[in-house]
Formats: C-alpha cells, sequence, structure tokens
C-alpha cells in the first residue's frame, strides 16, 4: 500500500524548502554559485538542443 503523501500548503512546503537550503549553505554542502552556473550550463544545453541552433558567444 503506498504512503499518504504530506498534505501540507504551498506555503509550507516553499519555507522547509528554503530552510533546506539555508541548511546545506551553511553546512558548506551547497554553493549558490557552483549551482548557479551548473544552471546556466544545463540552460544552454537545452536552449541548444531545442532549437537547433548554435549556442551563440556571450
Amino acid at each position: 500500500m503506498p504512503k499518504k503523501k504530506n498534505q501540507e500548503s504551498q506555503e509550507e512546503q516553499s519555507e522547509r524548502f528554503r530552510k533546506t537550503v539555508r541548511d546545506l549553505v551553511a553546512a558548506g554542502e551547497l554553493n549558490p554559485t557552483e549551482a548557479d552556473e551548473a544552471f546556466e550550463r544545463l540552460m544552454g544545453k537545452v536552449r541548444f538542443e531545442t532549437s537547433g541552433d548554435e549556442p551563440s558567444a556571450c
């Protein structure tokens, strides 16, 4: 039998996420700068793969 999903509001879920991020940053397990750079690299690949165009140099 599957577990019942946690019935928390969107605001409660958002606050839980923000707290987890703060905890990870404080523990040195998450670097916001590195995370942003990795995200941008991935999004660049997605744009390139979906558009069929060459990525432009910035």
